[in-house]
């Protein structure tokens, strides 16, 4: 089964402190700003074995987004995870923590990654954007987390590198604003 991949969207990182992890990228990578997405939250969280989940401690965590060169980079902090969940994610500090593609057929892509040997860890949407992580299995050493296309996330990368365009190094973190909400000086979803 071959893979039609739109491109690589971004490669993320667990941090333990996101603000230190935010002021160290700015630093010593030169990526900037970051806009950031507090406590993220999912209209749909579907476990693989088909456990639907509505509890938000079960992955409360806040994450930041900046232009790198022709990818983004996510910094993440986990506030709360289920410990099975922390494990099939990996979460680490000290190694990447997970890969991100987007694919125009989520399902096609999940079904090929599973024959692959990358089992489904879970599926989550919230409006437009719709994920599915799977453990990296013989592929990797992190878990995959597939996006389907859609405006966006296939417009994130350009609004990063406008909001980098220029950047004077001021205001490194800003706020992500929910899809539909219009253009502000932090950024939105759409």
């Amino acid at each position: 089964m071959e893979a039609v991949v739109t491109a690589l969207h971004h490669v993320g990182y667990w941090v333990p402190d996101l603000a230190e992890a935010v002021r160290r990228a700015c630093r010593d990578l030169g990526v900037g700003p970051f806009l950031v997405h507090e406590h993220v939250r999912f209209d749909a969280f579907t476990l693989a074995d088909g456990t639907e989940i509505s509890d938000p401690a079960h992955l409360d965590h806040s994450a930041a987004f900046a232009a790198w060169g022709s990818i983004v980079i996510e910094l993440a902090q986990v506030h709360t995870v289920d410990p099975e969940l922390a494990a099939a994610y990996r979460i680490s500090t000290d190694r990447v923590g997970h890969v991100s593609w987007i694919v125009e057929d989520l399902a096609a892509e999940s079904a090929r990654l599973e024959a692959a040997g990358c089992p489904l860890i879970h599926t989550a949407a919230t409006g437009a954007v719709a994920v599915a992580w799977h453990e990296g299995g013989p592929l990797f050493p992190h878990p995959i987390e597939v996006h389907r296309a859609g405006p966006p996330i296939l417009g994130m990368h350009a609004r990063l590198s406008a909001l980098a365009a220029g950047w004077d190094g001021r205001d490194p973190m800003r706020p992500m604003t929910p899809a539909g909400a219009g253009p502000t000086q932090a950024g939105s979803l759409e």
